[in-house]
């Protein structure tokens, strides 16, 4: 019996163009199933196309992206609704890896945070499978979640996910955008491939910048599995939701006491964005940061 199909319209749904399109590989046609498959990721309903023939993602629409929650909050966030988010965002990347796919491009701007802090990716990674000569002129994404390794020319593993998982950790910690005062050029790059990372914010948890710190540890073999993250999270929110008080949840506790005095005594100041830090993917070439061909 053929499929029956019934319309519940309409709905509002986002559209996500991929430029360069135009003539679609069969990995990417791989791809594009595997992202279908993964029910944790962002509500996906097909693609069409533009006026310019390139192909389109419909996805189910959401008005805040991360970055637009952060401002709108102004650091008011409660620390089990970080926690939340992440164990969705976890559960989000544990699935692709589950399915044999790298997400390769996890940044504030394509995570996007439903109306109970319910966040779900959007995959933008899905894209680079269009131009099949990015991966020869460079990396693709956003510099400040990008990991090390893959700046010094070396291939996306789900290692790379993580570390950019631990730099939204960050993100959600701070209630900013990382590295948003200085230009995202070569010498920032320089710098993370060299171990700088976000300073700690102060009265973060001890347990959450233990998990923070190994996910964008410099050696990708210290850093934790996606099935790890979303483990630890779970027994994380059965702590911060017990009636009986432990060491965890004093830890959440006491961060969130400092956080709001902070915010009651100093106030929410937006920083400024640097004119040249940007949060939006783009080509990024490195060459310098290469150590050498036989890694590549």
């Amino acid at each position: 019996m053929a499929d029956q199909w019934t319309r519940n319209g309409p709905i509002r749904v986002a559209l996500k163009r991929l430029n360069n399109s135009l003539n679609i590989s069969e990995d990417y046609l791989n791809q594009l199933y595997k992202y279908h498959q993964c029910e944790n990721g962002a509500d996906f309903f097909g693609i069409t196309k533009d006026h310019t023939s390139n192909y389109m993602f419909v996805m189910k629409y959401d008005s805040k992206i991360l970055y637009s929650y952060l401002d709108e909050t102004q650091g008011k966030i409660y620390w089990k609704d970080i926690v939340v988010m992440l164990w969705g965002i976890s559960g989000s990347i544990e699935y692709i890896h589950d399915n044999g796919s790298i997400h390769g491009n996890i940044h504030g701007g394509n995570i996007f945070v439903g109306d109970e802090q319910d966040p779900y990716n959007n995959n933008s990674r899905i894209s680079e499978f269009i131009d099949s000569s990015i991966d020869k002129k460079g990396t693709y994404g956003v510099l400040p979640y990008i990991a090390p390794e893959i700046l010094q020319g070396n291939p996306l593993t789900e290692t790379a996910d993580i570390y950019s998982f631990g730099i939204i950790m960050w993100t959600l910690s701070a209630g900013i955008r990382p590295w948003c005062n200085r230009p995202h050029d070569f010498k920032l790059a320089s710098e993370i491939c060299n171990g700088i990372r976000p300073d700690i914010i102060d009265g973060t948890p001890y347990d959450y910048v233990k998990l923070m710190t190994q996910c964008w540890h410099s050696d990708i073999s210290k850093r934790p599995t996606a099935s790890e993250i979303y483990d630890l999270l779970g027994i994380w929110i059965t702590a911060c939701d017990e009636p009986d008080q432990s060491e965890l949840s004093d830890q959440f506790d006491l961060a969130e006491k400092k956080t709001f005095s902070n915010l009651e005594i100093y106030g929410f100041h937006l920083k400024r964005i640097h004119n040249e830090a940007f949060y939006t993917s783009r080509l990024l070439s490195f060459p310098e940061l290469h150590k050498n061909d036989e890694r590549l």
